[in-house]
């Protein structure tokens, strides 16, 4: 019966009616566990702290400083001197150590869903995340074998950031608020909005792995370079067009939604990144210097500067612009099916 909690925008555009949350410990009808949730929110967070620090390992080439995989500069753990010793080794041995902090997460999550929740879909992603957490570590340790060649770099990324949406996701769906969600949006404006939120997913997705080119070209081994930095940049540039189209008129019509308060702050969230981001990518693009040679491993250096600073930023905001693109697009999804079930269901 409606009460207070959930906001409910009338079909036919008028006011918002108040409901009550289903359950006054917090979970959800169907028995959603608090205990997967907060996991899933444990290995949302640690993923995104990995790949940040995969940012600044990029930016300040640090990758660089240890060949050897999944070894620790040869050692079965890492050197905690040595890794305060050596920035170098602190950056990239930091990455690894909370990336495989996120392949623990991730498994403790799967087994706490498949114990405790009984929704196939949700037992069946949280599985998935468990095996999706391999390619990018797969594909981090070749970059490394193989002294950082683009093509590889480029794949760790995509991949990484294929087995973060996953875990963001999950993290959505495992949600308390997510079975008892009960917002109602008249039908001809959430169709359009779950085509645009789905869109802003994948552009995003594809603009983050297009500005692994230009991040990711060297002169040796096997790099394209200048040329390969141009072409990165270029079309990096082009495609940031669309991305921001598409956010903007997402948002214009997230915020006609005036009762939806579910879809209307990750609106205003966009557009706020939005506008940042492109200050950051304008800045990075400026600051931005040439594809570096490959240095020795043993020197242990370091490049650090306003523009290593400026392009681990931007590239940390555009990963959380991705994840607050699925919350979008997830929430729309799920708004649009409850109106298709019918007017009460909530589930």
């Amino acid at each position: 019966m409606p009460g207070t909690g959930v906001t409910r925008e009338d079909p036919a555009g008028g006011g918002s009616v108040e409901n009550p949350p289903t359950s006054e410990s917090g979970d959800s009808p169907a028995g959603a566990s608090k205990l997967v949730y907060r996991l899933a929110q444990a290995t949302l967070c640690v993923a995104y702290l990995g790949v940040i620090l995969g940012g600044v390992v990029t930016s300040t080439e640090s990758g660089r400083v240890d060949k050897n995989w999944p070894s620790f500069d040869g050692n079965l753990l890492p050197s905690p001197s040595g890794m305060l010793a050596n920035p170098g080794l602190l950056v990239e041995h930091g990455h690894r150590l909370l990336m495989g902090s996120v392949g623990v997460l991730a498994l403790l999550t799967c087994l706490a869903t498949l114990q405790k929740v009984k929704c196939s879909r949700i037992r069946k992603l949280s599985c998935g995340v468990v095996f999706l957490v391999l390619p990018p570590a797969i594909m981090g340790g070749l970059t490394v074998h193989f002294k950082l060649p683009p093509i590889l770099s480029i794949l760790h990324v995509a991949l990484a950031m294929i087995f973060l949406c996953a875990v963001t996701l999950l993290t959505i769906i495992t949600a308390p608020r997510w079975v008892a969600e009960d917002t109602r949006v008249n039908p001809s404006k959430i169709n359009s909005i779950c085509s645009l939120s789905l869109f802003a997913v994948i552009s995003v997705y594809v603009q983050i792995v297009l500005g692994a080119v230009p991040r990711h070209a060297t002169l040796e081994p096997g790099g394209g370079g200048e040329t390969l930095q141009t072409i990165g940049d270029l079309v990096h540039i082009v495609w940031a067009f669309a991305v921001f189209t598409v956010i903007i008129l997402l948002a214009g019509k997230l915020l006609s939604l005036s009762k939806a308060d579910r879809l209307l702050h990750p609106a205003m969230g966009l557009l706020l990144l939005l506008f940042l981001q492109v200050f950051l990518g304008f800045a990075t693009f400026i600051f931005q210097t040439p594809p570096s040679l490959v240095v020795d491993e043993g020197q242990g250096l370091v490049k650090t500067g306003t523009f290593e600073i400026l392009a681990s930023s931007h590239q940390a905001l555009g990963v959380l612009i991705l994840m607050l693109s699925l919350l979008v697009c997830a929430r729309s999804f799920r708004i649009r099916s409850l109106g298709l079930a019918g007017p009460e269901a909530s589930a």
